[in-house]
C-alpha cells in the first residue's frame, strides 16, 4: 500500500470551512447536471487524490473519516434549518470523498444519505446516488475475490433508494456465491430477502416463485433449519414509506409457506394458495400445533367457495368446525357453521341450513356467547320466513328478543319482527 500526500487534521479543518462556504455560490443541480458524486477533482480535505492502485494509510483514513463525519453533522444542521439544497450540497461533497475510504464506507454513506433523500422526496439526489451505486456494483462484481458482506451492503443500499432491479441482481450474485460454497443457510436467507423485496413492490407472482424455491430448499435440508437462532444481518428499508423492516433472519419452513400462501392469494391464484396451505397444515400436524390449523382450513374453504367448488368448500368448512372444537376455538367453529349455513341457503337447502343453525346455537351456548346466540336465532327466523313457516319464525324471533333484552341490544329490531309476524298470523275478522 502506497501513502499519498500528507493530510493533517489541521488542514482538514481549514478545508472543512473554506469549501463549505465556497459551495454557497454553486449553481443548483438539475436533471442535466453531471453526477456530483462522480467528480474526482482535488478537495481541500484531500488536496492530493490517491492515484489508481494507491490508498490512504491508516492515519490519513482516520483523519479523513473524522472530517467527513463533521460534514455529515453540518449537513444535518442545514436540513434541520430547512435548507435542503444546502444540506445535500454538503452531503454530496462528503459522498465524493467517502470513496477514498473504501467501497464499504462509501456504500454505507450512500445508504444513509439515500434514506434521507427518499424521505425528503429528493428524486434528483436519488438518481445520483443510484448511479453511483451502480458504478460500484460494476466494479465490485467484476473483482475476482468475493466480498459477500459488501455485496449485502450494496443490495441494502439499492433497496434504500428503491432501485429494485439492481438490488435483485446483487442478491442473485450472493446466492451464486452461497451455492458455490454449499452454504445453504445463506442461500435461504438471501432468497427470503428477495421474496420480501418482491412483496414490498407488490410483485406477488415473482414473490411466490421465490418462496416456492425457498420452501423446497428448507424442506430438503430440514436438519439445517432446526433450532437455529435468528441472526440479523442489517436493517432493511421499507419501500414506500421509509420505515425500517425487521432484519432478515434465517427463514423457517413455516414462514416460507405462510409467505407462499399469501403471495399466491395476492396474485389471485387460489389453487396454488390452497396447495401451500395444505403443506402448512401438514407441517403443523407434524409439530402437533393443532391451534394453527382451523384458520388454514377456513381459508382453504373460502378459496374453494370463490372458485365455485361448493362441495369442497362445504367439506373444508366442516373440517374447520371439527378442528376448531378440538382446540376449543369456538369462534372459528361458529364462523365455519355460519358459512356452511350460508352455502345451504344459497342453494335454497333450507332444512339443511336449519340443522346447521341448531348446531351453531349449541356452540354459542357452550362458549357463553349471548350475542352469537341472539344472531343465530335471527338467522333461524329468516330461514323460517323463506319457508313461510311463520309460527316457527315467530318462536325464533321471540327467543332472540329474550336474549336482546338481557344484552340491552337490538330489542327494537326483534320487536318489529315479532309485531309484523303477529299481524300476519292474526285471524282476519
Amino acid at each position: 500500500m502506497m501513502r499519498v500526500g500528507s493530510v493533517t487534521l489541521f488542514s482538514l479543518w481549514l478545508g472543512f470551512g473554506s469549501v463549505a462556504n465556497a459551495q454557497i455560490n454553486q449553481p443548483p443541480l438539475d436533471q442535466f447536471s453531471p453526477n456530483p458524486l462522480e467528480i474526482t477533482t482535488p478537495d481541500p480535505l484531500l488536496p492530493i487524490l490517491p492515484k489508481k492502485g494507491e490508498s490512504l494509510d491508516a492515519e490519513q483514513s482516520q483523519e479523513l473519516a473524522a472530517a467527513l463525519d463533521m460534514l455529515n453533522l453540518e449537513a444535518i444542521a442545514k436540513l434541520q434549518a430547512a435548507d435542503i439544497l444546502g444540506a445535500f450540497e454538503i452531503w454530496n461533497r462528503e459522498l465524493r470523498l467517502r470513496r477514498y475510504l473504501g467501497p464499504g464506507a462509501e456504500v454505507a454513506a450512500l445508504n444513509r444519505v439515500g434514506k434521507i433523500a427518499w424521505e425528503k422526496s429528493q428524486q434528483l439526489q436519488l438518481k445520483f446516488i443510484t448511479q453511483r451505486l451502480q458504478a460500484i456494483q460494476k466494479e465490485v462484481l467484476s473483482e475476482p475475490t468475493i466480498n459477500v458482506e459488501l455485496w449485502q451492503s450494496l443490495a441494502l443500499a439499492f433497496e434504500q433508494v428503491r432501485a429494485k432491479g439492481p438490488a435483485v441482481e446483487v442478491y442473485q450474485k450472493i446466492i451464486e456465491a452461497a451455492r458455490s460454497r454449499s452454504d445453504i443457510v445463506a442461500e435461504a436467507q438471501t432468497l427470503k430477502a428477495i421474496g420480501q423485496l418482491h412483496t414490498n413492490w407488490l410483485n406477488h407472482e415473482k414473490a411466490a416463485a421465490v418462496y416456492e424455491e425457498l420452501a423446497t430448499l428448507i424442506q430438503e435440508n430440514r436438519n439445517l433449519f432446526v433450532v437455529i437462532p435468528p441472526t440479523p444481518n442489517s436493517t432493511r428499508p421499507q419501500p414506500g414509506n421509509g420505515n425500517v423492516l425487521p432484519p432478515v433472519t434465517i427463514p423457517t419452513e413455516e414462514d416460507a409457506l405462510k409467505q407462499l400462501a399469501f403471495s399466491y392469494e395476492q396474485a389471485k391464484k387460489p389453487l396454488q394458495a390452497i396447495a401451500a396451505r395444505e403443506r402448512l397444515i401438514a407441517l403443523y400436524l407434524n409439530q402437533q400445533n393443532l391451534k394453527a390449523i382451523p384458520p388454514l382450513k377456513m381459508a382453504i374453504a373460502s378459496n374453494y367457495e370463490a372458485l365455485g367448488q361448493l362441495n369442497l368448500a362445504n367439506q373444508y368448512y366442516q373440517e374447520t368446525y371439527t378442528a376448531a372444537l378440538v382446540v376449543q376455538q369456538f369462534s372459528f367453529a361458529s364462523e365455519a357453521l355460519q358459512k356452511m349455513a350460508n352455502l345451504y341457503r344459497s342453494q335454497k337447502q333450507w332444512e339443511a341450513a336449519l340443522k346447521i343453525y341448531q348446531v351453531q346455537l349449541t356452540v354459542e351456548q357452550q362458549s357463553y356467547n349471548l350475542y352469537g346466540v341472539m344472531d343465530t336465532y335471527d338467522q333461524i327466523g329468516l330461514v323460517y320466513m323463506e319457508l313461510k313457516a311463520y309460527p316457527q319464525a315467530l318462536a325464533a324471533y321471540q327467543r332472540g328478543l329474550e336474549i336482546a333484552k338481557q344484552l340491552n341490544h337490538k330489542q327494537e329490531y326483534f320487536a318489529r319482527k315479532i309485531q309484523k309476524l303477529n299481524q300476519r298470523l292474526k285471524p282476519s275478522s
